[in-house]
């Protein structure tokens, strides 16, 4: 089984290291990474890597369309290398930030959690109107409920899910995203970190599915399955949004398809280092105001062929989606490009 790992970084090789050094031991045939870099950039050294990879400075990214458009200096150019993942046709793709500190059976767990049918799920215990949240992340030992980054704020506090057995057992070829688990300091927005900037160190509940019911998801620890992976881009234009307004598609998409996602294993930890709260909250205004609005609009796209779904989406009179339009009109032009 082929495993891509693709990521963006501005430090180099070194927060790359330890996951080299783990899955050139794992149970995946073979794995690549494939990073790109940024304008501000440090020296990439490939050579201390015992997988193949593959980096792309500023300079050689011109190659794909939507370089220009998405911008620089900024997280969403790891889209360049998910392109470049697409067209080396692994079996999965796995999403990672340099700032995550991997366990010694990190990708052996990943390789489980995608070879192994799911037995739980995710059930709606109050009917509403509005399709069901879940937090994922309510189980934690954390002293408050603490909630994942993206997580629509007038959906906050209701007791609308539980995890409960499925009918029967939910088979890997039936999910599209798994959202691995970060502890530590975990991917919550700023205004649930000023409140509780506490590390954790655990969570209860994990290891289930989701289908027709939502959460956000991120691009801190997460795989994809092959039917996926041209959604798997990031928006570069919406501030700390990128991986959320993404994640809504994801989802919208698979359940078009009677598709789940999942959340659960693997767990790493994630370190931000030192970090100013107010950029980052600053950076999520307008995400807390427009998320409902984004996650609407997204559910209008009916199709279930993957590019026809991009081509919706650029369809969207939305606001916020129509700021992407020119930058989707291009990664259609890529990924219709790498699909071939």
């Amino acid at each position: 089984m082929k495993l891509a790992i693709v990521s963006t970084t501005i430090h180099g090789e070194k927060g790359y290291l330890s996951f080299d050094r783990l899955a050139k031991q794992s149970r995946f045939s073979e794995v690549c990474f494939v990073i790109s870099g940024d304008k501000k950039s440090v020296p990439f050294d490939a050579s201390q890597f015992a997988c193949d990879v593959e980096y792309y400075d500023a300079d050689s990214q011109d190659q794909y369309q939507c370089s220009q458009p998405m911008g620089w200096n900024k997280i969403m150019r790891r889209n360049i290398a998910l392109l470049r993942a697409i067209e080396l046709n692994p079996d999965f793709i796995l999403i990672i930030d340099d700032d995550n500190i991997p366990a010694d059976d990190y990708f052996d767990v990943w390789y489980q959690t995608i070879t192994t049918p799911v037995t739980k799920t995710v059930g709606v215990t109050v009917e509403d109107e509005c399709p069901a949240w879940h937090n994922y992340l309510k189980t934690s030992d954390a002293e408050i409920e603490i909630f994942a980054r993206g997580f629509p704020f007038d959906r906050r506090w209701k007791a609308e899910t539980c995890v409960v057995d499925a009918s029967s057992p939910i088979t890997n070829d039936k999910i599209g995203v798994y959202q691995g688990i970060s502890l530590g300091d975990p991917d919550i927005d700023a205004v649930t970190r000023v409140v509780y900037p506490k590390p954790i160190s655990h969570v209860r509940e994990k290891n289930y599915c989701l289908k027709d019911i939502w959460s956000p998801y991120n691009t801190q620890n997460t795989m994809f399955a092959r039917c996926l992976f041209p959604l798997a881009f990031v928006w570069p234009h919406c501030g700390r949004y990128d991986d959320i307004y993404s994640s809504y598609a994801w989802q919208q998409y698979l359940f078009n398809n009677d598709m789940y996602a999942f959340v659960g294993d693997a767990v790493n930890a994630q370190d931000r280092g030192v970090r100013n709260i107010m950029t980052d909250f600053n950076n999520e205004v307008e995400g807390y105001n427009r998320a409902t609005e984004v996650w609407n609009s997204i559910r209008q796209i009916e199709a279930k062929n993957v590019v026809d779904f991009i081509r919706q989406l650029t369809d969207s009179p939305n606001e916020i989606i129509v700021r992407h339009k020119e930058f989707l009109l291009a990664y259609l032009r890529d990924i219709e490009k790498a699909l071939k």
